[in-house]
């Protein structure tokens, strides 16, 4: 491992706030998505308990104080709620710098710029400050990674907590304080998102097969080598900054905990569409995940995955076999960290909606992995020529920055050279949408056009998210919200699986196309209008 210096910290900084500036810039263009719209009310009920924390304590901490403003949207832990209530009352409602939905946006692209910056620190001390500039440049432009940094969502956030457990635990060293610190931030990560809750189970795979010289054989019986201090501070100190993070959960921890994991043990199935098949129901395809990142990330980033994988694939079992493991444990676990997310999702009973998303917590570390191969790499075909070595690199991440802007703000639906670009992709039948956001584009036409209290349709937008775009200005405030096509005057309707009865029924009654949200060429979302 490579000591950090305070270059190192500077430009982990520049990185940081640079990504965040990117994507504050960016965000009035990508419109607000169905789960942002939970998120947004979540967030609103939550900051009532605030103002009455903030007000009078005493009374905050009562079961029906509790329950009357922590009991929405249960599914999720309540950190990134929380900083999302938080930004509303301090730059909305205290500062009036804001318009609400845009402040409780900023802690979502807080943590994506956070990803940014952590990715540049582990590839740095991993490998070389090189490597890790080049991964985290690798994962800014990446485009659906840069699309969900714009969202009051948990994905970029989970992404950016991952990297830090990861940096906390290969940085722990020996001391009381070291470990102190892995299991608080593990307690952050498993507040934040519950993809955190595995990588107990990740670590505990590195450091069985780190100590496997260890085990004795005495008697019949195996013996292991002691508990490290770890395992003691994750499973300690990560639950009781879980607790304590959630009022929801303090009256009747247990049973709510409990409900918590019940709901995405079970969780329901949302269709995607895979190849020109619909897939609504498991067993799914194994090869989803792998698959998706290929076709989803530049070229050029999946060649050097693939090689770099491969690279410290066979490092690992090299040192194996000659007897020196204890020089390839990072890179043992660099492997382990980066593919045990998509390891799971292949799994055929595991929900696959939410196109990259689930996974993507697993994606800085996998760049960082691109780089540690394309890095020498770069530097072979440029010689010793200083300069050629940036031309290069420029080239290495060009593809996924052009990409990037092209794309923008529809990096939901982004598919990159292997599929034929967001064409190509629709020619072999692949998710364009799920998530609503693409109404942004059309609302212009509709405040233009749409008579007074004209009844509006917006498929995959819920009514919290509809109220986004007229709190901030985006949509007429006399224009209501129609929760069927068959109630409107107006309808937008995406183009996919779950939605294609949108589209029959709007053609088959009194609606004519009248505009299309359009991406090289390619439908992403219709407005239809009904005719008198």
């Amino acid at each position: 491992m490579i000591s950090l210096d305070s270059f190192d910290r500077r430009l982990a900084w520049c990185l940081g706030i640079g990504t965040f500036i990117l994507f504050f810039l960016g965000a009035d263009s990508v419109g607000f998505t169905r789960d942002e719209g939970y998120y947004f009310k979540a967030a609103r009920d939550y900051g009532r308990w605030f103002d009455l924390l903030f007000s009078q304590p005493s009374m905050a901490f009562s079961q029906a104080s509790i329950d009357s403003n922590w009991s929405y949207n249960p599914e999720h832990p309540v950190l990134m709620k929380s900083l999302f209530a938080l930004s509303d009352l301090f730059f909305h409602r205290s500062l009036g710098w804001l318009d609400g939905p845009t402040a409780m946006r900023l802690p979502g692209m807080g943590m994506a710029a956070l990803a940014v910056a952590l990715t540049y620190l582990l590839g740095r001390q991993m490998f070389t400050r090189e490597v890790g500039l080049l991964a985290a440049l690798m994962l800014l432009f990446s485009p659906r990674f840069h699309y969900h940094g714009h969202m009051a969502c948990f994905d970029s956030a989970v992404t950016a907590v991952w990297v830090a457990v990861i940096l906390a635990y290969v940085n722990r060293g020996e001391s009381i304080w070291g470990h102190v610190r892995l299991g608080l931030v593990f307690g952050l990560a498993i507040a934040t998102k519950h993809n955190a809750l595995f990588l107990p189970i990740v670590f505990g795979i590195h450091w069985l097969f780190c100590q496997r010289d260890r085990f004795i054989l005495a008697h019949g019986k195996l013996r292991l080598p002691p508990i490290p201090w770890w395992v003691v501070s994750m499973g300690i100190l990560g639950p009781l900054v879980f607790l304590m993070h959630w009022p929801y959960l303090w009256p009747e921890p247990l049973e709510r905990i409990t409900w918590y994991l019940s709901f995405h043990l079970h969780h329901e199935h949302y269709p995607v569409r895979y190849f020109g098949e619909g897939l609504w129901d498991p067993p799914f395809p194994r090869s989803f995940p792998w698959v998706m990142w290929a076709i989803t990330l530049p070229l050029v980033t999946v060649v050097a995955a693939i090689a770099g994988t491969l690279t410290q694939a066979w490092s690992c079992f090299q040192a194996l076999w000659n007897g020196v493991w204890d020089r390839k444990e990072h890179a043992f676990l660099l492997l382990l960290t980066a593919l045990f997310p998509a390891f799971l999702i292949a799994g055929p009973k595991v929900p696959i909606f939410g196109g990259t998303k689930h996974w993507m917590n697993g994606l800085p570390i996998l760049l960082i992995i691109a780089a540690a191969w394309a890095w020498p790499a770069i530097l072979k075909l440029a010689g010793n020529r200083r300069y050629l070595t940036g031309v290069v690199s420029a080239f290495v991440l060009l593809p996924g920055a052009v990409t990037t802007w092209r794309h923008h703000p529809h990096g939901i639906g982004s598919y990159s050279e292997l599929a034929g670009g967001i064409r190509g992709a629709a020619n072999l039948g692949m998710e364009r949408q799920f998530w609503g956001g693409a109404s942004r584009q059309l609302l212009d036409k509709l405040n233009k056009e749409a008579k007074p209290n004209a009844r509006l349709f917006l498929d995959r937008t819920n009514l919290d998210a509809f109220k986004a775009y007229q709190e901030t200005g985006l949509l007429r405030a006399d224009l209501r919200f129609a929760r069927g096509p068959s109630r409107a005057d107006w309808g937008i309707s995406f183009h996919q699986p779950d939605s294609d009865w949108v589209i029959s029924y709007l053609r088959q009654s009194r609606f004519k196309p009248v505009a299309a949200v359009e991406v090289e060429g390619v439908p992403m979302a219709s407005l239809f209008k009904k005719e008198p």
